[in-house]
């Protein structure tokens, strides 16, 4: 597992752009992605020691942001991991109690590569990002 980014969920990307930088030392971002297969915008940004975070705001109906939001809970949604074997990834995570969130699905910010969400025992999520490199 490679260390991919920070997930943190956010109503507004223009929002939550100018708050993350007012808090941290963020030098650069990427722009918004749209992705309607996951019902999220996305936008990725990294700060001066090289952490990457993930704004993920709602897009459309039935995104999994609004609730979130709603609840105000988990709004620090996701810490994210590359995986070489996506599949026995999500074995081994099953193995170790984790509840999975939704099945694997393409996502646009990542080149179509496949993305699944996991509930760890310790109640944080867990992205895991398919990568064949």
């Amino acid at each position: 597992m490679i260390f991919d980014h920070i997930g943190i969920f956010v109503k507004d990307l223009e929002k939550g752009r100018e708050l993350l930088t007012s808090l941290l030392p963020i030098n650069e971002f990427t722009g918004p992605i749209e992705d309607p297969g996951l019902h999220v915008i996305v936008q990725f940004c990294t700060d001066a020691s090289g952490v990457r975070y993930e704004l993920v705001a709602p897009f459309g109906e039935n995104n999994p942001v609004a609730g979130v939001l709603k609840s105000g809970r988990n709004i620090l949604n996701h810490v994210a991991y590359r995986v070489r074997h996506l599949e026995m990834e999500c074995v081994r995570l099953r193995e170790m109690g984790c509840v999975p969130l939704g099945k694997p699905a393409p996502a646009v910010a990542f080149g179509g590569k496949r993305v699944v969400f996991y509930l760890t025992p310790l109640t944080f999520i867990i992205e895991l990002i398919e990568n064949d490199e």
